[in-house]
């Protein structure tokens, strides 16, 4: 049950009345035990009060702790990104002979494909790998590219480089894996996002040809929206970010023609009126910080699971037919 959702804070809420209601049933009962039933009542609806107030205040905050995960504190600093440099093989047999370490926490790495220094990007793309890319050695999986101004870190809504693990959902948090792009720019190029992009990774990552994800941060918000209008078989949601001043850009509240299967989301400090047809729908959350992992949650509910190829076999033409068992 996530540490977040209502029906935990219902049923929080419901035991603590309930802890309320035995304790005073029990008041004059329990004979010689009357003590430690007292005490044990009241001690009972005390912790429920209080992890009822904690849920509240939690999700008041923006969601101070997004998971159980966090609020265990079992989510530990990544180490800072491994810095490739135009490895000599395709960038899937560099990552094999990483398998071991990518494994347990996956990879976090600069991706230098061919042609890299003709996309006006700022930096170079940086790549999140999870771990089941190691396991899973057969599956393609899903990718979100997230596109962010220049000069943007945490306190304007964006990523902290040597912090990308604490990003992503976790696994015990039932989330699809998927491969995740950072890329900075104050001038994003939709063709580029669409289709250039799409097409390097795919050569060189097992990537899947559908069901992408895109978020945009501050100026750069409004291109994921677009680029489900430009690319509507490969991308299938995006999410527009309002930085720290809490402004977007006029471009995402444009009307946009979304396919059934597409969705979008804005993000920001306060929701402004009502969505519009064409529109995205809006979710508030007040946090600067929290803006981002709040979008990387909402993408991953959407992805579509790692499209993994049939286990297929020699066959033996020799071989007699399969028996049909009694009854089948």
């Amino acid at each position: 049950m996530s540490l977040t959702g209502l029906p935990l804070l219902v049923l929080s809420i419901v035991a603590s009345a309930g802890a309320f209601v035995l304790t005073i049933w029990s008041w004059q009962r329990g004979g010689p035990w009357r003590v430690v039933v007292r005490t044990l009542g009241v001690l009972l609806c005390e912790a429920l009060v209080l992890f009822s107030t904690g849920l509240v205040v939690n999700r008041a905050l923006g969601d101070l702790f997004p998971s159980w995960s966090a609020l265990l504190n079992q989510d530990r600093a990544a180490p800072p990104p491994t810095v490739v440099a135009a490895p000599a093989t395709k960038l899937d047999a560099w990552l094999h002979g990483r398998a071991v370490e990518g494994a347990h926490n996956g990879l976090v790495f600069e991706w230098k494909p061919t042609g890299e220094a003709g996309w006006h990007l700022s930096a170079p793309p940086v790549i999140y790998v999870p771990p089941e890319y190691f396991s899973a050695t057969s599956a393609h999986f899903p990718v979100v590219l997230v596109v962010a101004p220049a000069k943007s870190g945490p306190a304007q809504g964006a990523w902290d480089p040597n912090k990308i693990n604490l990003l992503v959902p976790r696994g015990n948090d039932d989330a699809t894996p998927a491969v995740i792009v950072f890329l900075r720019t104050d001038h994003p190029d939709e063709p580029l996002l669409s289709r250039v992009l799409p097409k390097f990774l795919d050569g060189d990552l097992r990537t899947a040809a559908r069901g992408w994800g895109v978020i945009g941060i501050g100026s750069d918000a409004a291109v994921g929206l677009d680029v489900l209008t430009e690319e509507p078989l490969r991308f299938w949601s995006a999410v527009a970010v309002a930085d720290a001043t809490g402004d977007l850009p006029k471009a995402v509240t444009k009307a946009r023609a979304y396919l059934e299967w597409q969705a979008a989301l804005t993000i920001a400090p306060g929701a402004a009126g009502k969505n519009q047809p064409g529109q995205s729908r809006v979710e508030v959350v007040a946090r600067v910080d929290a803006r981002l992992p709040a979008a990387l949650r909402w993408v991953y509910g959407l992805l579509p699971a790692p499209l993994t190829a049939p286990v297929t076999g020699p066959v033996d033409p020799n071989a007699p037919p399969p028996t049909k068992k009694p009854g089948g």
